[in-house]
């Protein structure tokens, strides 16, 4: 080999963090707009409340209901937004990392919904009206669970829009 084809460590180590930012700048370009951002983790809360709250017979099933429909129509709405964009984004992320993130979310999520359900079940008081929405009864449990699932989900989807961990760029 000649000297000519050998890199030097700095240039290799140029190259790298040139293929980091490059990545960064195209993860920051997939990101979904601020309104949209905003009404999914604004869903994402009704649904975590409606789940947290609802019983037997109550209007709340409903809420889950629209809530879970308008979040899948929402992200149907953005795949599709993307697709006339050129951009096909896969469903998984291919990498091991962001399975394992995606993974993670999906516990975290499952935790937060379950525990805001079972203490609002258990919190409540035993005397009520029939048929009336006793808001001012419930503890706080289903709506400290619902601004959980909101901040998150909007955090999520703003910083890691395609589920894979990766290093910021520190001059941001």
């Amino acid at each position: 080999m000649t000297d000519e084809n050998q890199i030097t460590t700095a240039e290799a180590q140029s190259a790298l963090e040139s293929l980091n930012k490059i990545g960064n700048e195209t993860i920051s370009s997939l990101r979904p707009p601020l309104w949209l951002i905003t009404m999914l983790s604004l869903l994402c809360g009704i649904f975590t409340f409606s789940f947290a709250v609802s019983e037997h017979e109550n209007s709340w099933g409903g809420g889950m209901l629209l809530s879970g429909i308008s979040v899948v129509l929402l992200v149907l709405f953005a795949r599709y937004s993307e697709r006339l964009l050129g951009v096909r984004g896969l469903l998984l992320p291919p990498s091991g990392s962001g399975k394992v993130f995606l993974a993670l979310q999906a516990l975290f999520f499952a935790v937060v919904m379950f525990v805001g359900r079972e203490a609002t079940v258990s919190g409540r008081p035993e005397t009520r009206l029939e048929g009336a929405f006793p808001i001012a009864d419930l503890p706080l449990a289903p709506y400290i669970a619902a601004v959980i699932v909101s901040l998150s989900v909007a955090y999520l989807t703003y910083k890691h829009p395609t589920n894979e961990w990766v290093q910021q760029d520190a001059s941001r």
